[in-house]
Order: structure tokens, then sequence, then C-alpha cells
């Protein structure tokens, strides 16, 4: 599928899930559930959020470890710019962006980065699966989240797996690749074969245990300074849920913004969002109001500063994330 039929499923999915969590919602459930909004406890959380930004960035040091050298800074803009990549563009296209970055101001291959960026995100995917675990321990949920929770726990540990197996063999791996690029292959096929050689110097931090465990220790503090966010721009509401809920929300919301979506994950995180505060017992106009405020204080203050980095750095001219080559 190309990129505007990906697209396009994803502005009907994204369509079908919002007008799905409207239907039957009055607007007086709305505004009475915005009286008495206690504004700056949104901005603290709009700020807090960026403790787990902080904590990625570091993260991906650690990923990047055995590469050319990077700052903090760097990797900073460079997330900074993928973030907002994300949050303006469909199918997560920011990551592209944000190794396309990198190599601009480190000169890491932007293949090479995207196998560090691929672990990230296989990391957080079990991540957000095991806190679901743990709190639907607490909190049972309708057996359609707890099916899509194992699902999630099934895809994810699969794709881990893969890697570990990936980066475990990378020497055979190598060796298998020159052989076939010893042949004659078409410019296509080249690009590829050269994509996957610096794919697999990507995965360089799961042959170190130490690294990988830091790496892991990390994931779960970002993914705790995420759900910290979400209780944080609770306090602005007169109801509230238990921070094991809330971890129930924050592994369901980022479990669902993995499907095809419109730009900055339209109804795929209003829709589990709801339904998991529901069944908490939040009424229906608390809850929509809840998530959809919580939408914007994660979305808006990051896509804000990745543009404004986005500009300094002169990208102007990259009209899609997805106009930079992988194999560049």
């Amino acid at each position: 599928m190309n990129r505007h039929g990906f697209l396009l499923v994803g502005v009907v999915l994204s369509a079908v899930l919002l007008a799905w969590t409207l239907h039957g919602l009055h607007l007086e459930e709305w505004t009475g559930a915005l009286s008495g909004l206690k504004i700056p406890w949104l901005l603290i959380g709009a700020l807090f959020y960026f403790v787990a930004v902080i904590l990625r960035t570091w993260r991906w040091g650690i990923l990047l470890h055995s590469l050319p050298s990077t700052s903090f800074r760097d990797r900073f803009i460079a997330l900074t710019i993928g973030y907002m990549g994300n949050n303006l563009y469909p199918a997560r296209a920011g990551e592209l962006l944000r190794a396309y970055v990198l190599q601009r101001r480190c000169g890491i291959q932007v293949s090479t980065a995207l196998g560090t960026i691929v672990v990230e995100r296989v990391l957080d995917g079990l991540m957000v699966v095991f806190l679901a675990l743990v709190a639907l321990l607490f909190f049972p949920l309708p057996a359609s989240l707890r099916s899509a929770v194992m699902a999630g726990g099934v895809v994810f540990g699969g794709a881990l797996l893969m890697l570990l197996g990936m980066a475990r063999n990378a020497a055979k791996l190598h060796d298998l690749l020159e052989r076939i690029s010893q042949r004659r292959l078409g410019p296509r096929m080249e690009r590829a074969m050269a994509f996957l050689f610096r794919f697999l110097d990507g995965l360089t931090v799961l042959q170190r245990p130490a690294h990988a465990l830091a790496v892991g220790g990390l994931t779960a503090l970002i993914w705790l300074a995420e759900a910290g966010t979400y209780s944080l721009v609770m306090q602005a509401f007169p109801f509230q849920a238990s921070f094991f809920a809330l971890l129930v929300m924050t592994a369901t919301v980022n479990l669902a913004t993995a499907l095809p979506s419109a730009p900055g994950y339209v109804g795929t995180f209003e829709a589990p969002g709801v339904v998991v505060l529901r069944a908490l017992g939040i009424p229906p106009g608390a809850a929509l109001t809840y998530t959809l405020l919580l939408h914007l204080v994660l979305w808006l203050p990051i896509t804000l500063l990745g543009l404004f980095l986005f500009l300094r750095e002169g990208l102007r001219g990259l009209l899609h994330p997805a106009d930079v080559s992988p194999s560049s």
C-alpha cells in the first residue's frame, strides 16, 4: 500500500473511532466536566511530559553507544523533531525524519539509526504490555481490552525474539548479505542490501547484557513518567483514578496508537482512553473531556518545539519524512 492509501485507511479508522466515541454524548456533559477545571495542573503535566522525553534521549544514547559519538543535544533535537513528525504525519513517519536529522548532525547513517529506533519501539511495546498486565491484576477491565493486551504481548514479544536472534547471529547475517551482494543485483536490491548491513549495526546493543539491562530500566522509567503525566493532568479535574488505573490507560492508549490513523493519532487515542475510564466508573462526558485535554497536553508542546527546531535546522524543503531515503 502506498503512502496515500495508508493515509486514507488511517483517516477512515480515525473518523470511525471518533464518531463511536462521541456517539450519544451531549454538549452539557462536556461543559459540566470543564467546570472547576484547574488549568495550572495542565501546565504542570505538559512540563512533566518532558521528563519522559529527556529519559528517551538518554536511552537513545545507550542504544547508539557503539556508533560514532553523539551529544545529548544532538539526540534531543533529532528526537523532538521526530516526535513532531509523528504528530503531524501518519504511520509514525517522524521516525525516519528523526534518523535523518541525526545523520545530518552526527554522520550516523539513517538505516543504522533506524535499527536503534526499532529496538526502542519493540521495548516500548513490551513495557506497556507488562505494565498493563501488572495493573490489570488490580483493576479488571472488559475482556476485549484484556485480549488486546495479550495480543500486543505476543506481537512485541515475537519482535524482540527476532531482533535478539538477528543481533546474536549478526556476523553470519553479514556474511550471508555479503555473498548475496556479490551477485549481479539491480540498483534497488543493492540499496536494500546496504540498508540491511547498516540496520544490523543498529542492533549491537542487544549483544551487550549490561547495556541491554540499562535500556530496559530506562524504558520502565519512561513509561512510569508517561503515566505520571496522565496522573498530573487528572489533578485538574474533580474526579480521580488511581495510578495503577492510569497505567492501564497509558498502556491501552499507546497500543491503540500503533494502528493506522489520521495525523496526531486522532480517534485511536480517544476511543481506548474513554473505554478504560468508563470501565473505572467515570461518566462518559468527563472521560471524554479528560482524554481530549490529555491528548492536547501530550501533543501540543512537543509539536511546537519540534516544529521550531525543524525550521531552525533548515528542513523547510523536506515536504514529507518519507522523502528521505532510508539507504541514504
